[in-house]
């Protein structure tokens, strides 16, 4: 099934995107094209707003975008096609943004860097990240997902909830990385995403009962089947740059599925690294070491153990690869701070 028709009436340019499209044509030697400051489009939005009689484009004179701009009382999600030729003004804002191109080519600014997007290419931005996005083409489609970040935390770290050195990678990405503050995803078009892009949108523009609720929902698929079908190959500008494995995704998982016997040497010389290496490639795209990523992983899964009264704890010690079940006890107290019966207790 495919909910694409939903949106052929979008497709066409609407009054506002002509009157953007005039006063660029206009006013060629603005180059508003290019990411400007919102003082330097102000004149320009205003204009629109007037031309079209269309109070939008007030909406965005500020830098920063506040929440009670985009979001109706009791929505968590929402989204808007993107305005073909709006100014490339920076901005940022306080919720999480999810940038999908339909159709055509844009050029996403983020900070100092350029993300040329074209058909099929996904990009989520972090909240409070300076960006801009360029979209001066008639054949530009684009649907932009905003969500409240604790919506977006709840839904798609909770895809996550079973592999926590990808969602720990991911929450580095997102939220600590200085230059490169986004994650991109390249799905070729991949339908079986997009069609939840369309569902959601379609949705979005109904007025149906538990609408809110509903969206949510569908978002929430949306990441599934995102990090399902590409979560493997995400693009991480920040890894490439160092001169790191593209693939730097498949490393975490292995680590993932392999941390009960794991070592740093036998991790280095399955992907063909020296140990110095791997160990760098680890800590600049989680934040921490290899031993404080294993160290983390079995402690999580030691509570999730604990959880079993059936389980004694030497057995769950020798579950995660403890030959001495003191050296457990002793590790786990010092991460959670009481040892593995008092946290029994207290849960």
């Amino acid at each position: 099934m495919t909910f694409k028709a939903a949106i052929p009436q979008q497709i066409k340019m609407i009054p506002l995107e002509n009157t953007f499209k005039q006063l660029h044509e206009q006013f060629p030697k603005r180059n508003l094209q290019l990411p400007h400051s919102g003082e330097y489009v102000s004149d320009i939005l205003k204009l629109a707003a007037q031309k079209s009689g269309n109070s939008f484009p007030n909406k965005l004179l500020e830098n920063r975008l506040e929440e009670e701009l985009f979001f109706r009382s009791g929505f968590d999600t929402e989204l808007y096609r993107h305005l073909r030729y709006l100014p490339a003004n920076w901005h940022s804002h306080s919720f999480l943004e999810v940038v999908c191109v339909v159709e055509g080519q844009a050029v996403n600014y983020i900070q100092d860097q350029e993300l040329h997007m074209c058909k099929g290419d996904i990009c989520i931005i972090a909240p409070e990240t300076v960006h801009a996005i360029s979209a001066f083409s008639d054949d530009c489609i684009i649907i932009n997902i905003v969500l409240r970040t604790s919506t977006f935390e709840k839904v798609f770290f909770g895809v996550l909830s079973d592999n926590d050195v990808l969602s720990d990678f991911f929450t580095h990405t997102l939220y600590h990385s200085k230059t490169h503050p986004y994650l991109f995803f390249r799905t070729d078009g991949d339908p079986e995403v997009f069609d939840f892009v369309f569902y959601a949108y379609r949705e979005f523009l109904k007025n149906h009962q538990y609408k809110e609720r509903f969206l949510n929902n569908i978002v929430g698929a949306f990441f599934i089947v995102l990090l399902r079908n590409h979560g493997s190959n995400v693009i991480v500008p920040e890894a490439d740059s160092q001169g790191h494995d593209e693939n730097v995704v498949f490393i975490l998982k292995y680590m993932q599925e392999n941390y009960t016997t794991i070592s740093l040497k036998e991790l280095a010389d399955f992907f063909n690294y020296s140990e110095r290496q791997i160990q760098r490639i680890i800590r600049s795209c989680t934040g921490m070491s290899f031993s404080q990523n294993i160290q983390k992983l079995k402690m999580k899964q030691a509570a999730r153990l604990l959880m079993n009264p059936k389980l004694s704890v030497s057995a769950i010690a020798e579950e995660l690869g403890y030959m001495d079940s003191g050296n457990f006890r002793q590790i786990f107290k010092k991460y959670y701070g009481m040892t593995p019966a008092e946290y029994r207790e207290q849960k």
